[in-house]
């Protein structure tokens, strides 16, 4: 049997720690699905890093993965304004985080 080199292991590994928290029943499927298919370029596309918030928020492809938009993206995109907000002393107050038109925005 041959043995995967220590990048796939790492890859595998990642996407597996990620599968394992991923709240969105659809995406995990679809991890799952990839990780099973052994499809190490989906794998190394979707592990790559993570998605950039730039001048118009988020962008992505939809799918499973850091480098994909999807509920665990917006989650820890969320979690990290609300740690940048509450360490430069604003722990009062309002944030409103929005949605558009675009599939799967509103869930």
């Amino acid at each position: 049997m041959q043995q995967q080199d220590p990048m796939e292991q790492d890859v595998i590994s990642r996407a597996r720690a990620w599968l394992a928290e991923d709240p969105d029943p659809q995406t995990r499927e679809e991890l799952a699905a990839v990780i099973e298919a052994g499809d190490l370029d989906s794998l190394g596309e979707r592990f790559a890093g993570t998605l950039q918030f730039g001048t118009a928020g988020l962008r992505g492809e939809l799918g499973a993965g850091p480098m994909r938009m999807n509920r665990a993206v917006v989650i820890r995109a969320a979690a990290g304004l609300a740690a940048y907000l509450r360490n430069r002393g604003a722990d009062e107050g309002l944030v409103v985080i929005g949605y558009d038109a675009r599939p799967k925005s509103a869930d």
